[in-house]
């Protein structure tokens, strides 16, 4: 038999179960070097997203981190949207279904987060690319990274 006192441990992994649920990913502007993009922060934000590698081929996996030049932790999740940059702007990817644990990846003040990590398509053309860790972060709108795909 359960008493309430015995049911209180369950009751706060329940809590964190939902909180983590309910965090999002998207990506943050970075540039780009030989093996990691170079993220590009802006001071107001502080928060920007560097891929790793900077250059891959298409169905090659990259991994994304947030790093966070802020004074505060960020946490993000493991789900991530991709866009490819045409004249036109941005131009999303779809993605096959895929399944994405629901996790609190942690950027602290001054660090950088874990990898998300993220397949890309084998049919991916050459250009350059985004992964997209989290949409409408405030103040800092698509928190995304930038990498190029090279041809096959």
């Amino acid at each position: 038999m359960l008493n309430a006192s015995s049911t209180r441990p369950l009751a706060g992994v329940t809590a964190l179960v939902a909180c983590s649920l309910l965090l999002a990913a998207c990506g943050g502007d970075s540039g780009e070097s030989s093996s990691t993009s170079s993220p590009t922060t802006s001071a107001e934000t502080g928060l920007s997203v560097e891929v790793t590698p900077a250059k891959a081929d298409p169905g090659q996996p990259v991994e994304a981190r947030v790093v966070n030049g802020t004074d505060k932790q960020f946490t993000y999740g493991a789900a991530y949207e991709l866009e490819r940059q045409t004249a036109e702007g941005l131009e999303g990817i779809d993605l096959p279904d895929r399944p994405v644990i629901a996790i609190g990846y942690l950027a602290p003040p001054g660090e950088t987060g874990p990898p998300v990590k993220v397949k890309l398509p084998a049919d991916l053309e050459p250009g350059t690319y985004q992964v997209v860790i989290q949409r409408d972060v405030p103040g800092v709108g698509d928190l995304s990274g930038q990498f190029t795909i090279t041809g096959r």
